[in-house]
């Protein structure tokens, strides 16, 4: 990977539709180099797909939060598909991660009404291991692309 496919992978997360003539216009590299490249990028599995961004707000998730969980367990990899596979109507668990320091695991969730929050600590709380949670909701967020 050379500073050309970094600015290529720059393009294409902040609009993973953009066009290989777009994006060799804005390189100054021709079209078929833009193209190799990005094959080449998702052959090595570098580019794992492409996404659409969604207005969560306008689909009815609007609320969106970060849960931490403390847990004891010995297999983190079964605490963690346990989480994700508790089912609350209306919830979405986003993410899914184990981390470093003070808590064990980080959720991120989408909602559309707290209910459906206080529901889903409820299913937590009956896991085997769990400890506690600590929840915080997300108020507003800045995309990086917005502010270049």
């Amino acid at each position: 990977m050379d500073d050309v496919d970094h600015k290529i992978l720059k393009l294409l997360e902040h609009n993973g539709r953009m066009s290989h003539e777009e994006i060799s216009k804005r390189l100054n590299i021709s079209r078929p180099a833009i193209h190799h490249r990005v094959a080449k990028l998702e052959q090595n599995h570098i580019i794992k797909g492409y996404c659409t961004e969604i207005n969560w707000s306008q689909a009815g998730q609007g609320i969106q939060a970060v849960i931490f969980l403390n847990v004891h367990t010995k297999d983190f990899n079964d605490m963690m598909e346990q989480i994700i596979r508790i089912q609350i109507p209306g919830l979405t668990i986003e993410k899914c991660y184990r981390v470093t320091g003070q808590w064990c695991i980080m959720l991120k969730i989408r909602a559309g009404i707290t209910d459906q929050i206080t529901a889903l600590h409820d299913e937590m709380l009956k896991i085997d291991g769990m400890l506690e949670t600590f929840t915080m909701l997300i108020l507003s967020d800045t995309d990086k692309s917005q502010i270049e």
